[in-house]
Order: structure tokens, then C-alpha cells, then sequence
């Protein structure tokens, strides 16, 4: 019976030693975003910083000069690294750290491939915004993310101007 407590003891302190580690790690995740649906995958480069690559499809209105108002679909690439600045104080406070649970600051480059403006299709634009996020694990699987930031957007016809940026994720880790 003693030996039975012991084994239970070690695998209990062997679970809580890997879901509460001090450094970030890799993860993939599928995303419902406030306006659509991605896949991330983040890869850690150091003990707090990685690099998130994600694909996503969102819906997007607005009013151009051709078209008026308008409803769409489009597609966009978006590389992040991250700087988890937080990650050894919440392990060390005991507090959550699975899939890269802490706050971060971030510089987002969304990359939107094909623009539809009536009947044309064109090279549409790039945006670059720092953000301050923060990531948190609701069980081990399910993330939340909540994100902001002002920063610049381009694209063929523009030059740059300001923009801002935010991020309401809920996601699902593997």
C-alpha cells in the first residue's frame, strides 16, 4: 500500500513538474478568432521567446470607392515573435504555465496574399503592429488569447499609414 502512495506521489509531482515548467514551448493550435478560424504553430527559440506562425480565414467589412459596403472572406499569414516576459515569475508563483500561459509583447506581421475589389484581384497589403498580449490555458488543451496594439499597414495602391490591431482568440491545443 505504501508503494502504491509512493508510485501515485512521483507521477503527480512528474505531471505538475511538466505542465509547470519555466520556459515556453511548442505548440499547435486551431483558433476561433472574433472574426474567423486559424492554425498556429508557435516554436520556441530561448526560454521565453518564440515564434508564432499562423494561418487564418477571416471576414472582414468595410467601404471602398468602387464597391461601397463590403462583406469578405480572405486569407492571411501572420508571423509573431513573442517575448513571454512573465513566464518564470507565474511558475515560480505556482500559477499556470501550460502552452505558453503568461503575458507577452509581440511585433504581428499580417500578410493578406489576394484582395478582391470588383471585378479585379490584386496584391493586397501588409501590416506590422507591436501588441501586449496575453495568453492563459483554461484546462490542457483550450487556450484564451486577448491581444492590441497600434502599428502601420501597406499595400499596392496605399502608402503607409496607421492601424491598430487586436486579437480575441479561443483555442484548442494538440
Amino acid at each position: 500500500m505504501k508503494g502504491i502512495k509512493i508510485a501515485a506521489l512521483l507521477i503527480l509531482m512528474t505531471k505538475l513538474a511538466y505542465t509547470q515548467n519555466n520556459q515556453v514551448e511548442n505548440t499547435h493550435n486551431i483558433k476561433a478568432t472574433f472574426l474567423g478560424i486559424s492554425y498556429a504553430y508557435e516554436q520556441s527559440i530561448s526560454q521565453k521567446i518564440t515564434i508564432n506562425f499562423e494561418l487564418m480565414l477571416a471576414d472582414e467589412y468595410g467601404e471602398n470607392l468602387l464597391d461601397g459596403l463590403y462583406w469578405r472572406f480572405s486569407p492571411y499569414i501572420r508571423i509573431e515573435p513573442r517575448y513571454y516576459y512573465n513566464i518564470t515569475k507565474r511558475s515560480e508563483n505556482g500559477k499556470n504555465t501550460t502552452n505558453n500561459s503568461a503575458n507577452y509583447i509581440s511585433l504581428s506581421a499580417d500578410y493578406q496574399p489576394i484582395e478582391r475589389i470588383g471585378e479585379s484581384t490584386s496584391l493586397h497589403g501588409l501590416s506590422i503592429i507591436p501588441k501586449y498580449g496575453l495568453k492563459r490555458s483554461i484546462n490542457e488543451h483550450f487556450t484564451f488569447e486577448l491581444a492590441a496594439g497600434i502599428g502601420a499597414y501597406t499595400s499596392e495602391v496605399d502608402t503607409w499609414e496607421s492601424t491598430w490591431g487586436a486579437d480575441i482568440k479561443i483555442g484548442y491545443s494538440f
